[in-house]
């Protein structure tokens, strides 16, 4: 386990109403079934159980660690969802990641990473305004393609914030602040 890594503390709601706090520290970026697999090793070790011979079956998610403080994660998450989310933070930004599942909280997970996967753009730094942010991919796009006329190279930023305009208006575009000159470039029309 990495300190990035985002886990889940799950607890033996048998011990919990007995009294003990009985519970662990679970990497949430691990597969499903061997999330499962901590959460009954855990049950298993559960002192009521030795102590009144009451078999700990239920638990519940009782922290987080890792997780963007934006998303709304509540004891009963699923395992699957959570894998996916902590999946999809190791790949993409946590503002973005939070900004997709608070915006589709009804989209499975899955579908929720794809999402990102086809509308994240990249992450630009030291930009004062959203505007900037995409003009500056604009900028990336038009220095890329051979299709600007010699006349108006020396104009290549002019003509990037005004496509950004553009694209920005139109909803095709946007980005995330993250803070500290930090925007993550999104294209919904992906």
């Amino acid at each position: 386990m990495s300190q990035d890594t985002p886990r889940i503390y799950v607890a033996s709601l048998s011990d919990y109403n007995n009294g003990v706090l009985h519970g662990a520290w679970i990497d949430a970026d691990q597969e499903p079934d061997q999330i499962y697999a901590e959460v009954a090793a855990m049950l298993a070790t559960s002192p009521v159980t030795g102590k009144f011979g009451e078999v700990a079956e239920e638990y519940a998610i009782h922290d987080y660690d890792g997780f963007p403080g934006e998303l709304e994660l509540g004891e009963w998450e699923s395992f699957e969802r959570l894998h996916d989310i902590a999946e999809a933070l190791s790949k993409f930004p946590a503002v973005v990641v939070a900004h997709y599942f608070t915006d589709n909280p009804k989209m499975d997970a899955a579908d929720v990473v794809a999402l990102i996967e086809d509308q994240f753009v990249t992450t630009v730094t030291d930009e004062v305004d959203e505007r900037e942010a995409v003009a500056n991919v604009a900028y990336d796009y038009i220095s890329e393609s051979d299709d600007l006329p010699q006349q108006y190279q020396a104009h290549q930023m002019a003509i990037a914030r005004s496509m950004a305009n553009d694209w920005m208006c139109g909803g095709d575009y946007g980005a995330l602040y993250e803070g500290a000159g930090v925007w993550h470039v999104l294209n919904y029309s992906a």
